[in-house]
């Protein structure tokens, strides 16, 4: 089995680590074993927590790799913005290395109860839903409008219930899966195009691409299942994917600095297409040392760890997971019921874990900052390890669950979305995405049972009132 497989060379690879300091080998091994496992997967399953993985490695071992070998001290921009590594390149991989090596493991690891996310599996339950959609082709459409619409009221609500305002957003994905394996839905492809055109005008006039980027990622791969792809097709497609990032990447920061700092007025759609295409136009000239250095600046995740490493113990004890623990209650205890609960977001988690105030731009210090600054190395070791089983194991829980509700799969992209790009973020925005977006879709089951295409004279029999939620 293909997906052993690879999950060995993890283990081959971790093995080696112990006896080596050959990071550079280590780092590329183990991304190409991972980016091997998203190729391969494309038309065989759901590319969601192998495409978390593959960032996980990027942000934090490749980047932090191309900072220790070209972003040093000596290099005069590294110096100016301050962006060189700031602890020893041993120090930093003898932690960061195991950690998001065993936390690929984890949350990679094949399933042997049944295979549940098997290419054989994915097949069964896509054709279950097509089944179940043959008779509601307007099911899909009518999430993705009221999606679309609570995206206007959002920034209009009280923050207690912004937040399932947004669920609602994010649910307009499952309803574009639903038109797009909806038999017999008209004009499927124009709906579809008027989504998109939606999602990517909404990122151009609020400057941010996160969801194009990594929601888009997992939409793909539900449009590939069961389809018969080459491998020079799949790396094709992996090849524009990552041009795409690093362009993205790349025109972000001027996007930004145009529309957020310098109040632009003109047309956002115009200026972001013209930062676009002057940057595809330089092609591998991005990958000079000099063109290359925003795109380090932005992804290399490695950078804010590593200041936790210098901070912790030295100024700072480790607190032995007390910050932890209430971010796991606050993440389920309504806001209501908890005024000053603790929020999502890098302003508490930099100034506490790395000792810097942060006042108009966003960053954190991410999972493996969060397990170092709690437990140490070794703790921060297993931290990482249990994170990514327990991302596993819900993943696994929402197939299983959906051996009876087929439909329960188009809401993964609900469950999983900010859990993709969770390295950048924190422990607490992984268990809201988790939490909030379980019980989301458990009321949503209960009070519009149809959309899952269940009868209400069901809901007992499929969710009884002692059955808990999928987390």
């Amino acid at each position: 089995m293909r997906q052993v497989f690879f999950s060995a060379i993890i283990v081959v690879i971790l093995v080696f680590s112990f006896f080596t300091k050959w990071y550079d080998v280590l780092i590329f091994s183990l991304l190409l074993n991972i980016i091997g496992m998203v190729v391969y997967k494309i038309g065989k399953g759901i590319v969601l927590l192998e495409t978390t993985a593959v960032l996980y490695v990027f942000t934090c071992l490749f980047m932090p790799l191309i900072g220790y070998r070209y972003y040093t001290y000596d290099d005069s921009m590294a110096r100016l913005w301050a962006r060189y590594m700031p602890v020893n390149e041993d120090i930093y991989f003898q932690y960061a290395f195991p950690a998001i090596t065993l936390f690929c493991l984890a949350i990679t690891l094949p399933s042997f109860r049944g295979l549940s996310d098997s290419e054989h599996q994915i097949k069964n339950k896509i054709a279950a839903i097509k089944k179940q959609l043959t008779t509601s082709g307007s099911r899909g459409l009518q999430i993705m409008l009221i999606g679309v619409v609570v995206s206007f009221l959002a920034k209009f609500l009280p923050a207690a219930i912004n937040y399932f305002a947004i669920l609602f957003f994010f649910g307009s994905f499952a309803g574009l899966l639903y038109v797009y394996f909806s038999p017999r839905i008209r004009y499927k492809k124009a709906i579809m195009l008027l989504f998109v055109i939606f999602i990517m005008g909404n990122a151009i006039q609020s400057g941010m691409f996160t969801v194009v980027v990594y929601m888009g990622i997992t939409i793909f791969s539900f449009f590939q299942v069961g389809k018969s792809i080459s491998m020079l097709k799949k790396l094709s497609l992996l090849i524009v994917g990552i041009v795409f990032f690093l362009v993205l990447q790349n025109v972000k920061g001027a996007y930004r600095q145009k529309t957020w700092k310098e109040s632009y007025e003109g047309n956002k759609v115009e200026l972001f297409s013209g930062l676009f295409s002057d940057n595809l136009m330089k092609g591998t000239r991005l990958l000079g040392k000099e063109a290359f250095f925003p795109i380090y600046n932005r992804t290399n995740q490695g950078f804010n760890v590593a200041l936790v490493m210098r901070r912790i113990p030295r100024v700072q004890a480790y607190d032995n997971g007390k910050r932890l623990m209430t971010v796991l209650a606050s993440a389920f205890v309504p806001r209501f019921l908890w005024l000053d609960k603790p929020e999502a977001g890098g302003k508490f988690n930099v100034q506490y874990y790395a000792g810097f105030t942060i006042i108009s731009w966003s960053t954190n210090v991410g999972p493996l900052g969060e397990g170092y600054g709690s437990f140490g190395p070794l703790g921060g070791v297993v931290y990482m390890f249990l994170i990514g089983l327990f991302m596993r194991w819900v993943y696994l829980k929402v197939f299983r669950l959906s051996d009876k509700t087929p439909l329960l799969i188009c809401w993964l992209p609900v469950l999983f979305y900010e859990t993709t790009s969770s390295a950048e973020t924190d422990t607490l925005q992984i268990l809201n995405s988790i939490v909030k977006g379980a019980f989301f879709v458990w009321l949503l089951v209960k009070f519009a049972p149809k959309w899952f295409g269940i009868n209400k004279w069901e809901i007992k029999k499929r969710i009884p009132s002692n059955t808990t939620l999928p987390v």
